[in-house]
């Protein structure tokens, strides 16, 4: 990975030269800042360390290569962002297996993933897991069922606990009833048991 180091009087300068070095934009760019102390009558200077998010993220694809090369598993990447997130899709030779029960496995690698990222970078992109569409399915069957149980708690004005849920999948319920009428949504409890609680509002 072609990691670039500036200094300048300013933040601004050392990133501008960062970007020139790495001809790219800033949003393509993961970088961070160290101040520097001069000496005597010396002003202080800041260091800019940047690397493009790409070759980041094909540093992510052949560590997570490597884990399921170990497992026999041959595999294939397809990479999409969009609004600062990015999607890798995994295409392999037993899908099943890095699935897991209730998608588990894929959680523990997107762990995995995203722990690699930050010995790297506090700065890094965003990254999400997917095996083949699993998770588009997911959130179409979550975003399905919130609606549904909104409806009941609008007929029933009875509010209702949904089963526990990590944090992407409590976003995905909160995002969706934003605009729902007749409900509010609200996470309780204490990790792992934290779920959703979707409530009459009148």
């Amino acid at each position: 990975m072609n990691v670039v180091k500036e200094v300048a009087k300013t933040k601004d300068e050392a990133l501008r030269q960062v970007l020139i070095k790495l001809n790219a934009k800033e949003e393509e760019v993961s970088y961070d800042f160290k101040e520097i102390k001069g000496g005597l009558f010396k002003g202080v200077t800041y260091e800019c360390r940047g690397f493009l998010k790409i070759d980041l993220i094909n540093e992510v694809q052949e560590y997570l290569r490597g884990i399921l090369d170990a497992m026999g598993l041959e595999v294939t990447f397809e990479v999409k962002t969009k609004d600062g997130v990015s999607t890798i899709k995994m295409y392999t030779s037993n899908n099943p297996i890095i699935i897991g029960r209730n998608g588990t496995n894929l959680e523990a690698l997107t762990t995995l993933a995203r722990q690699f990222v930050k010995n790297i970078t506090d700065n890094g992109p965003k990254i999400i897991l997917d095996v083949e569409d699993y998770k588009d399915r997911q959130v179409k069957r979550l975003e399905r069922l919130a609606k549904n149980l909104a409806r009941d708690v609008v007929r029933t004005k009875a509010d209702i606990e949904m089963d526990n849920m990590n944090s992407y999948e409590r976003r995905i319920v909160h995002n969706v009833l934003t605009e729902f009428k007749g409900v509010k949504t609200e996470s309780v409890g204490e990790d792992p048991n934290r779920h959703v609680v979707i409530k009459y509002d009148k």
